[in-house]
């Protein structure tokens, strides 16, 4: 989505810039060192040996994530910050598989992809509070699309669980919500060429 031209007037569109592929990049290595701290716990809870080391690793990820986060902000660049966003908010929707269950690694593991969906919510509207009319209008019907599609894939979901299909996460709901939300503005985009 960062590539894609969605301002008609003037110079604007969602690109990142070139300073932020450093930062995504110390992001990627972050969120690695992350998921790395909840294998390492993973297995250090299995074996009942202590969980210092995934402690201090997922210290060390988040700090770095945080910093490269802190730069991209810094410099304004919306569309680096909603790139980490849905890398971030992706990769850590994982964890809540292997962390073991009841213990404060997966309470961590459910509440860690809220971080950076955060980030992608905040610098979305953020981006769309700077721009100009048409692309607020493009925008929202986008999402007017996007919702209506999610709906519709939410109940789909239901019925087919409730029908005896198997049980769906929920949390990739996101996902769906953000695809059907970038295609919704593709058509818009179109209609306003």
């Amino acid at each position: 989505m960062a590539q894609l031209e969605i301002s008609l007037c003037g110079s604007g569109g969602v690109r990142s810039r070139k300073e932020s592929t450093l930062d995504l990049i110390l992001i990627g290595l972050g969120v690695a060192a992350v998921l790395i701290a909840f294998a390492l716990a993973s297995r250090a809870l299995k074996a009942g040996a202590g969980t210092l080391t995934p402690a201090l690793s997922l210290a060390a990820g988040l700090a770095l994530t945080a910093w490269a986060i802190a730069r991209i902000r810094r410099r304004e660049d919306d569309a680096a910050l909603m790139e980490a966003g849905g890398l971030g908010f992706a990769l850590l929707l994982t964890l809540q598989d292997g962390a073991p269950k009841g213990s404060a690694w997966a309470f961590l593991a459910a509440l860690l992809p809220l971080g950076p969906a955060a980030v992608f919510a905040w610098s979305y509207a953020r981006l769309t509070r700077r721009s100009d009319e048409l692309h607020r209008r493009i925008v929202q019907e986008a999402l007017a699309f996007g919702f209506v599609a999610a709906l519709f894939a939410a109940l789909l979901g239901a019925a087919l669980e409730a029908g005896g299909a198997p049980r769906f996460h929920w949390a990739w709901m996101a996902g769906a919500m953000v695809l059907a939300a970038a295609v919704g503005l593709v058509r818009a985009n179109r209609r306003y060429r």
